[in-house]
Order: structure tokens, then C-alpha cells, then sequence
């Protein structure tokens, strides 16, 4: 996502304001896939402040992924705030999160670096998720099974093959 910022940074105090929305597809994420079917929005503000940049603002969206446990879909989203300075004389821009190019900020990486911060590393269709039946493969949310359960301790195979 490139912002024209000409006008800020020959001015200080002045600001410019976006509002974008940004197609994010599918993202895959620690064994997890997040499918955005609308674009995230982003808004926000860059303003020039003592030869830095200030920018600031929000990136939210919605996504559809599968519970860690059960596989059931589940509805989730992001709302992320946009707090970054960088230093626009010294060109001291992180090449992973901006590029400057003459007058056009293009902030594609910051973008991308929030979105997969923010996802979360485990996803549960409700707290008290019961899983799959790891011998039958039956929904435990749903269903009560009948399939033994007992751990054994494996130390001790031996004992259970003498009765």
C-alpha cells in the first residue's frame, strides 16, 4: 500500500490522512489457515514531526479458520493499531516494513508484519472445546463415546501382560 506523502514531508506538522482496504486471501500460520474473504481496511494518519514520520492508525478485518480441536469453522478477527515513527532524514526505514521512494511511502511490509503478529498461535471454537475422540474420531462437544480412555503407563506394559 503506497501513500503519497510529498506534502508532509516538506511541511512540518502537516498530516495525511488514508483510508484503504488492503486483500489479504489466504494466510497460513503455524499449522492453521486463515481465509479473509473481505479485504482488511486501513486507516490511519502519517504526520511529519521533527523530521520523523509519525504514523498511526488501524488495520482491522475478519477471518474464517478451523478450531485447534474439533476442526469446527470458527469466525474470528483483527483490530490492530498502527503506532510506528521512522525517521525520514536520516533514511533510517526498516526495508521489511517501508520503502520511500521519492514522495511514495509504500508501508506493504508494516501491513503484512502486524497482520501475521497478530494472528492468534492456538484457535478454539469455544473455551471448554472437547476435541476428537482420538480412538473413534467422534465430536466429544457433541457425543459421549464409549471407546476406553485409560492412559497406561507404558513402564508398566509388562504387569498388564501377565494377568
Amino acid at each position: 500500500m503506497k501513500l503519497n506523502i510529498g506534502p508532509v514531508l516538506k511541511n512540518e506538522g502537516a498530516a495525511v490522512e488514508f483510508d484503504s482496504t488492503v486483500e489479504l486471501g489466504r494466510l497460513e500460520y503455524l499449522g492453521n489457515t486463515f481465509d479473509f474473504k473481505e479485504p482488511a481496511r486501513v486507516t490511519g494518519r502519517v504526520r511529519s514531526i521533527g523530521g520523523t514520520l509519525e504514523l498511526s492508525g488501524s488495520i482491522t478485518g475478519r477471518y474464517v479458520s478451523a478450531c485447534d480441536c474439533c476442526g469446527k469453522a470458527v469466525e474470528g478477527g483483527i483490530d490492530i493499531a498502527i503506532d510506528e515513527a521512522v525517521n525520514s532524514e536520516t533514511e533510517d526505514f526498516d526495508p521489511e516494513c517501508f520503502v520511500l521512494s521519492g514522495t511514495a511511502l509504500d508501508i506493504s511490509g508494516l501491513i503484512n508484519s502486524l497482520v501475521w503478529e497478530s494472528l492468534p498461535m492456538r484457535l478454539l471454537c469455544r473455551e471448554d472445546c472437547k476435541g476428537l475422540c482420538s480412538i473413534c474420531g467422534c465430536d466429544l462437544n457433541e457425543t459421549v463415546c464409549n471407546c476406553d480412555h485409560t492412559v497406561y503407563d507404558p513402564r508398566f506394559a509388562i504387569l498388564r501382560e501377565q494377568r
